[in-house]
């Protein structure tokens, strides 16, 4: 697991997850709206938590990002289009 305050100096850091991944119609909305932490993979096609931010570098489908980045997940959360892209606080003050 990733300690979000070695990286962004903050308490509070912000859980991703694409769940079920499988169910992405590769529309691209999370990557227009969340460039930093989403990604459409040439494996698959998918979306994908870009590989910086995943809890585990085999794991496309979640990952831990700085608080700074709440506005634009949750555009991301939103916008999806097959409603499959969840998030919550960690940390203390979540």
């Amino acid at each position: 697991m990733v300690d979000w305050r070695l990286h962004w100096g903050c308490e509070v850091a912000i859980r991703v997850y694409i769940e079920p991944r499988e169910a992405c119609v590769s529309e691209m909305v999370c990557t227009v709206l969340c460039p930093e932490v989403f990604e459409i993979t040439r494996e698959d096609g998918r979306a994908a938590v870009k590989v910086r931010w995943r809890s585990s570098k085999d794991n496309p489908s979640e990952g831990l990002v700085g608080g700074d980045l709440e506005d634009c997940v949750l555009a991301a959360v939103e916008n999806c289009p097959v409603e499959i892209i969840r998030w919550e606080r960690v940390g203390r003050g979540a």
